[in-house]
């Protein structure tokens, strides 16, 4: 029985890939497979991330009335993505402010009242 290298199956998957959506693809060379692959653990391993204090809407603005992307239930952990900033003024989760956090979480990008947060490091 003859082994497959990685590049062999990087080669077919490749070709598969073109195959199933009648587009162009290209294979990597194993070496930038992996370093693109530790790349990208890399950074998601250094997330700076806030825990909700209370189930609250993502929204693609920092205002209240702005279009609600998804929700950030209570206990769950995002990603900060950007430094806060100012927007509309809130009373939310028992406090007053206007300052706003942009997240990722579960995929959605988007802004949550800051007060509604705790704010707890690197994961």
């Amino acid at each position: 029985m003859k082994r497959k290298t990685t590049a062999g199956i990087i080669a077919s998957a490749a070709l598969l890939g073109t195959a199933l959506t009648g587009g162009m693809a290209t294979a990597a060379t194993p070496g930038t497979a992996h370093a693109t692959a530790a790349a990208t653990t890399a950074t998601a391993a250094s997330c700076v991330y806030a825990e909700a204090k209370e189930s609250v809407k993502i929204r693609n603005a920092k205002k209240v009335n702005a279009t609600a992307l998804g929700l950030f239930p209570k206990g769950r952990k995002a990603c900060i993505t950007g430094p806060s900033a100012t927007g509309g003024s809130y009373t939310l989760c028992g406090e007053h402010s206007s300052y706003w956090m942009q997240i990722s979480y579960s995929g959605i990008k988007g802004w949550i009242p800051m007060m509604c947060t705790v704010n707890h490091g690197e994961i």
